[in-house]
């Protein structure tokens, strides 16, 4: 499972917030994906699909009882049904029997499936807990990208506020003639691109959260916003120490992807036993109740005999034990078992497989982690101290002391230093989520 953290300028709604929608917790998201998710359900159908292969399994070593009837035509010669003599004529009869079949050995076979299937059941549960820890992951980043487009839509409107009020006082300047047509024209130019920026934000709020809304399976006529997160938590989180490998240990032994692995490969090694179970003798006990008729059979004084009391007359019963020793059967059942153990194998392999990927993802949450808290410190210093710049630089420009270029050029700093310090605080408090997460499972 690998997640990337990519931010992307996007809003979710055009107006934040509008009246009567609804607003959505991180927390919100998880229970609402967990109840709907499309990936979830369909792991809880393979649940359901193995609990009944399950109880397939144990009815197995049951018996067996089954109950027949025909009844058929019969025309030129052919055996009377009734007295097995050949017969020229044309007649109608039938027969009905009651069997019942019971197997006493199979090699284990029968039980060594029902284990098998309990296993089956497990993988498919750790199958269900690795399905929700990726939806939960996915929305933990969707979520952060679109807290972060809330935030940088808000630095948007400013600026185009700003830069509007800037206008008003520059074209006041002109008709005044302290200021010439070249203000107008540079600061104009920056609040039409200031207005395409929003455009393009808002254009990809809808793709972000149409994304939110496929995770927690929302029709896309649904609309909501988005909680924003507690602030209070981030100097908690920052302080936070994590040893990456008692956390990677930790997660080793409760992480749904490796105890899937683990359960694949003891339906692989049962795998081996099933089929050995064909190389040896099986033996199975039987008995049935069987009767028939024939609608022309009569008696001496030429009356037909009913139906009813040709098949008591003719009611039979017999029981028995079968014996059957596989002697050659082309090496079918040793090749069998050959391939059972190469599946053996594969399964160990995936389980290493699924544990260097547990790892190595944990490791890259843990070291994006450590480098979030590193980045929000810098960028936090940085964007106060970008503030304080760009003040000082307004105040020049309101005392004619420097050029309009100069002024959007320390605009433009400061908003690249307030978007670096947005992102770092997000990705500190969601970089955490994710670990939570991990631990959690």
């Amino acid at each position: 499972m690998k997640c990337w953290f990519v931010f992307l300028p996007i809003m979710l709604l055009v107006t934040w917030p509008c009246c009567g929608q609804k607003q959505f917790t991180l927390d919100d998201c998880y229970q609402i994906a967990l109840e709907n998710n499309i990936a979830v359900k369909q792991a809880q159908n393979d649940i359901n699909s193995n609990a009944l292969d399950r109880k397939t399994a144990q009815y197995s070593l049951l018996p067996s009882l089954a109950y027949s009837v025909n009844h058929y035509f019969s025309f030129g010669k052919n055996i009377d049904p009734v007295t097995n003599d050949f017969v020229f004529e044309r007649f109608s009869g039938g027969s009905t029997g009651l069997d019942l079949n019971l197997e006493l050995f199979s090699g284990l076979k029968k039980l060594n499936t029902i284990k098998q299937s309990a296993f089956n059941l497990k993988s498919a549960g750790y199958a269900k807990k690795r399905t929700e820890l990726e939806v939960l992951s996915n929305i933990t980043l969707s979520y952060a990208r679109l807290l972060l487009d809330k935030e940088q839509a808000t630095i948007a409107r400013n600026n185009i506020l700003t830069t509007t009020k800037t206008l008003a006082i520059i074209q006041e300047k002109i008709k005044t003639g302290r200021l010439t047509k070249y203000e107008h024209y540079t600061f104009n130019a920056r609040l039409n691109s200031e207005k395409a920026d929003l455009i393009t934000v808002l254009n990809d709020s809808l793709l972000a959260l149409q994304e939110l809304k496929q995770f927690l399976n929302i029709s896309y006529k649904d609309y909501f916003t988005i909680a924003a997160i507690d602030t209070s938590l981030l100097a908690d989180i920052y302080n936070t120490s994590i040893v990456a490998n008692e956390f990677v240990e930790s997660v080793i032994q409760t992480h749904p992807a490796i105890k899937q692995a683990q359960m694949n490969e003891q339906v692989a090694r049962l795998g081996v036993k099933v089929a050995k179970s064909s190389l040896l003798p099986s033996l199975s006990a039987g008995g049935n109740l069987v009767s028939n008729y024939n609608s022309n059979e009569k008696v001496t004084d030429g009356a037909k005999i009913p139906i009813n009391q040709q098949l008591n007359d003719n009611l039979g019963q017999n029981i028995g034990i079968s014996l059957d020793i596989p002697i050659f059967s082309k090496k079918e059942f040793i090749n069998s078992v050959k391939k059972e153990k190469i599946n053996v194998s594969n399964a160990q392999l995936a389980t290493k497989e699924a544990e260097n990927a547990v790892i190595n993802n944990t490791l890259q949450f843990i070291n994006e982690f450590n480098s979030a808290k590193q980045k929000y410190k810098a960028t936090l210093a940085a964007w106060q101290q970008n503030s304080l710049s760009y003040n000082l630089y307004a105040e020049k420009y309101k005392l004619g002391q420097i050029s309009s270029v100069e002024l959007l050029t320390a605009r433009d700093i400061l908003n690249a230093s307030a978007a670096n310090y947005l992102q770092s605080k997000l990705q500190l408090f969601f970089r955490y989520q994710l670990l939570l997460l991990l631990k959690a499972n």
